[in-house]
């Protein structure tokens, strides 16, 4: 423990002595050590972390690296691939070569991650048994890999996923495909977002193919816009807090907080009651790192500097049944009158939601309940409505 204590500590010396003791040793005891505690380190303590023990490798202790391959970590898995890049290139294609077809499922995140930095086509047909792995790492790793080699087969495969009945599945080929950097597909991974029942993991999804940040400005504005809708909705219960950095979602709202576009309105609304609310209550913040509490900061104060009345005033040109974010605005909108014109559609789901926001508000009768009970047909909906 101590000698943890000084590989992430602040003393030049002691981080120094430890990541040499840690790589010339090697010292296998403190390494697992270090990776047993991923989720308690602070990230940005782990990136300083891996540059001391990249820096403690060189040509004369480098072989020690292939000692940590059976403890994985995704914050370290550059610099065991580097140094193996680095100093021992053709030996550590063989070696990781073995180890993707026979070895632990730690060493095989490795030995993927090994072959998306150094594509080799003899390896392929092992990489494609693992890009739907239930380990994300060896998925991802492996579908990067074999990226880079720009393998149509495995293309295939993620498209092939898209035809599936079942939510995780078609899931599974967003991931593959998100990460192919093929932008004809934006479209129908959009259309396949509208459709899921887990909306908000295939918005992050689509943001490893195009950037939100860039969607928002370009023809894909509208369905980016609803993307947003989708992560912001399933921040802190389902998304990290820490992505919205990675988001650049400080950036975003900054860029379409002065815009009247209806479409930026509802995203811009959910984001400034989400962000209000947790901008100074420790039960979301408590453990975030620094910079992260930082940056909650920095996008309620963009947030907060936006005039309610505007914001309204667009969410109520989104109030129709057809329009993207109506799933949304329904949680928006305070007005009984808009709220019960929804009333009068079709879409059964929405007349749910309508009689919950209703009921939410105090709002709700027993004459909008028989007006929603006479449109709706699904049972499951149905019971729904009758025990409200």
């Amino acid at each position: 423990m101590e000698l943890l204590k000084k590989l992430t500590g602040k003393n030049p010396a002691d981080y120094e002595s430890a990541a040499g003791h840690l790589v010339d040793t090697p010292d296998i005891d403190l390494f697992r050590e270090l990776v047993a505690r991923d989720d308690y380190i602070f990230d940005f303590i782990k990136k300083n972390v891996a540059k001391r023990i990249f820096n403690a490798f060189n040509e004369n202790n480098f072989q020690n690296v292939y000692q940590f391959l059976p403890f994985y970590s995704p914050y370290y898995e550059d610099v065991i691939v580097s140094v193996l890049s680095r100093y021992d290139l053709e030996n550590a294609t063989k070696v990781l070569s073995e180890k993707l077809a026979n070895g632990t499922e730690d060493e095989k995140c490795y030995a993927a991650k090994f072959f998306a930095q150094n594509p080799r086509c003899e390896v392929a047909p092992v990489l494609r048994k693992y890009v739907f792995s239930d380990n994300e790492y060896l998925a991802i790793n492996s579908i990067e890999a074999l990226k880079a080699l720009e393998d149509a087969e495995t293309f295939s495969m993620g498209l092939q996923k898209l035809d599936s009945n079942d939510d995780y599945e078609i899931y599974s080929g967003v991931k593959l495909l998100s990460r192919w950097n093929d932008k004809s597909l934006l479209d129908r991974l959009y259309k396949v977002m509208q459709n899921s029942s887990i909306p908000e993991y295939i918005a992050l999804e689509i943001n490893n193919l195009e950037p939100l940040e860039e969607g928002i400005e370009n023809d894909n504005k509208e369905k980016a816009s609803l993307a947003l809708c989708n992560i912001i909705s399933g921040l802190s219960e389902l998304i990290s807090l820490d992505t919205i950095s990675e988001l650049n979602m400080a950036e975003i709202f900054d860029k379409i907080s002065g815009s009247n576009d209806s479409c930026y309105s509802v995203p811009l609304m959910m984001a400034k009651r989400f962000f209000s609310d947790i901008a100074d209550n420790d039960e979301y913040l408590f453990d975030l790192d620094k910079n992260t509490r930082e940056y909650v900061s920095q996008v309620h104060k963009i947030l907060s500097q936006i005039p309610n009345r505007r914001l309204e005033s667009g969410i109520l040109e989104e109030a129709f049944e057809d329009s993207l974010f109506v799933n949304f605005v329904t949680d928006l909108i305070d007005d009984e009158q808009t709220l019960a014109a929804f009333l009068d559609g079709s879409n059964q789901t929405l007349i749910l939601k309508t009689l919950e926001r209703l009921k939410s508000l105090g709002l709700f009768n027993e004459e909008y309940r028989q007006k929603g009970l006479s449109k709706i047909t699904n049972e499951n909906i149905k019971a729904v409505a009758l025990a409200l």
